[in-house]
């Protein structure tokens, strides 16, 4: 019985820490172009979020999307 109830709050353990990555990962896009000044940063965060929630892989275009700086914007 008391193995079970280990093994039950392991399991809850690496489900919170999995969907804590998640969150970071999905985060990650649209902090780093706010970081840079980015002037689609919202448009980027939305990217890293659908990457989450859509079955497509958004998120390494979304992180791409994020160091990329479109040219006219911001000093050279």
């Amino acid at each position: 019985m008391v193995l079970q109830i280990f093994a039950l709050v392991i399991l809850v353990v690496l489900l919170l820490a999995a969907l804590f990555i998640v969150f970071v990962l999905a985060r990650l896009p649209g902090q780093i172009a706010r970081g840079r000044g980015h002037p689609q940063a919202d448009a980027v965060a939305v990217a890293g979020w659908c990457s989450v929630l859509l079955p497509i892989p958004l998120w390494p275009l979304a992180m791409v999307w994020a160091y990329y700086k479109p040219h006219g914007h911001g000093s050279t």
